[in-house]
């Protein structure tokens, strides 16, 4: 490892929270909610601080940067900017420090898991700041896992590189500064067509930008108790509605789609099995919906259904129904939905499809060999055969994937919560959702946990935002052996 390379990368981190908090910091002085000071600190020592890291640790010459190092940097990056988000809700006395650690942590890992159970209550600024936190924690997720991921080899797509060349292997930019920018631009371009939408359909400026913000980044805060339900409109439901779709599709195909190669990237394996999962939930949905008459017409129906499909498949979890209310068939669709997840190389959550796909082909494949012993079937997406340790790497994921579950639960269980309560809080913390059926999910079922059960979620929040390996890796011994 080499520590003056980590410390420079975290000095950047640390600054670009603290500009970030400007925002907040300027909306608190111009609207004068009392705010003012509890951004304006964090945001100099933020800025102050990582710059002083920064050219502390600079060096003219050409630096060597190592998996190791990139793999703490990411992890502990995340440690860093959750740490530094929480102090305006701590000096504000919004909220405790653990509580505020736990909100801030679910917010840049677009979680969208709270202890607060009315936002309404919040000051403006602070409100913002949620949503901000979302939408930065959601470009940072894009640039890792699109620019950084397949050149370091780690993530899922890892699985996309093999399904169609990557956009920064193709040098569709010369460097990953430059596919930066490009993905930046991408991510701002659809926040602004989100919110300029909202607008239209009849949202107010400042809930517009807030649900544009945590739509794109699919982080689910609301500035409502109630969600997107308090706005009890079709428009504005079906607005956030495609916005979660296009948010949960790997930006990398928005790559090929600006070098005019849009037909390929609609061909793509993993994009066409995210849309199938999409559509036939929300038929399974709607139909399940109209017979019980949980929404009403079939129209009503229908809009809820792709509404919720929509929502839990990329892990937004935005909420215009009751869970609740609905059937055991209907609930575990939802479930489903949250486990599977949006695409590699998106903000959502879950397994993402493109592991779903490989699983299935798998499967099939070991069921074939058994009619057939003698057949040689090569594991394929799309036109490429995806290699022997990529297929290893899937099937490994998944099992760490259900251990990370289990081990969850039992040490949830551990601070006397219920099992279904602690599955389900766990469940929706690793699969980034923020919520779950029954009360695992709601807002005061968390703010009711003990500190140590807060932090071990924050925990498990890290670990599916960074698709758990990341930072298995580095609790490894071998991980800090020379």
């Amino acid at each position: 490892m080499h520590p003056r390379v980590i410390a420079n990368a975290l000095g950047v981190v640390l600054a670009a929270v603290g500009a970030t908090m400007i925002v907040p910091t300027a909306y608190a002085l111009l609207y004068g909610d009392g705010n003012f000071l509890p951004f304006l600190l964090p945001m100099l020592a933020g800025v102050t601080g990582g710059a002083a890291l920064f050219y502390s640790t600079r060096s003219s010459e050409q630096s060597y940067v190592s998996i190791r190092d990139v793999f703490l940097i990411v992890v502990s990056g995340w440690f860093l900017v959750g740490t530094l988000g929480a102090v305006p809700f701590v000096v504000s006395g919004a909220l405790g420090p653990v509580n505020a650690f736990f909100d801030s942590m679910a917010g840049f890992t677009t979680t969208g898991a709270s202890t607060i159970s009315t936002p309404e209550g919040l000051d403006p600024s602070l409100l913002l700041w949620r949503s901000m936190s979302q939408w930065a924690g959601g470009i940072g997720i894009i640039v890792l896992f699109v620019a950084i991921a397949p050149i370091v080899g780690f993530g899922a797509t890892q699985l996309y590189a093999a399904e169609m060349p990557n956009p920064t292997q193709e040098r569709l930019t010369p460097r990953i500064q430059d596919t930066a920018k490009v993905l930046t631009y991408i991510y701002l371009s659809l926040t602004a067509g989100i919110a300029l939408a909202l607008l239209l359909a009849g949202m107010g400026a400042f809930d517009a930008v807030n649900h544009a913000l945590t739509t794109v980044s699919t982080g689910g805060y609301s500035t409502r108790s109630d969600s997107v339900a308090a706005f009890d409109s079709a428009a504005i439901e079906y607005v956030i509605v495609f916005g979660m779709i296009f948010s949960g599709t790997n930006f990398g195909f928005y790559f090929l789609a600006i070098q005019g190669r849009l037909r390929r990237a609609l061909r793509s394996p993993e994009l066409l099995a995210y849309l199938g999962i999409i559509s036939v939930a929300t038929l399974l949905l709607t139909l399940s919906l109209f017979r019980d008459g949980a929404a009403g017409s079939l129209s009503e129906s229908f809009r809820a259904a792709l509404f919720q499909s929509a929502s839990l498949s990329t892990g937004t979890a935005f909420t215009t129904e009751s869970w609740d209310a609905w059937d055991p068939f209907a609930q575990s669709i939802l479930m489903l939905l949250m486990a599977i997840g949006g695409c590699a190389g998106s903000t959502s959550g879950g397994i993402k499809v493109v592991r779903a796909v490989v699983l299935t082909k798998n499967a099939l494949q070991d069921a074939l060999r058994l009619l057939h012993p003698r057949a040689v079937t090569p594991l394929k997406l799309g036109e490429r055969i995806i290699p022997e340790r990529l297929r290893q790497g899937v099937l490994g994921f998944v099992f760490i994937y259900l251990a990370t579950l289990a081990l969850g639960t039992v040490i949830i269980a551990a601070h006397g919560v219920a099992v279904g309560d602690a599955f389900g809080s766990v469940f929706a913390c690793i699969n980034i959702t923020g919520t779950s059926l029954g009360s695992a999910g709601d807002p005061a079922f968390y703010a009711s946990l003990p500190p140590s059960a807060k932090l071990v979620l924050t925990f498990c929040m890290l670990m599916g935002r960074l698709e758990l390996l990341t930072v298995l890796v580095v609790l490894t011994p071998a991980f800090w052996r020379r």
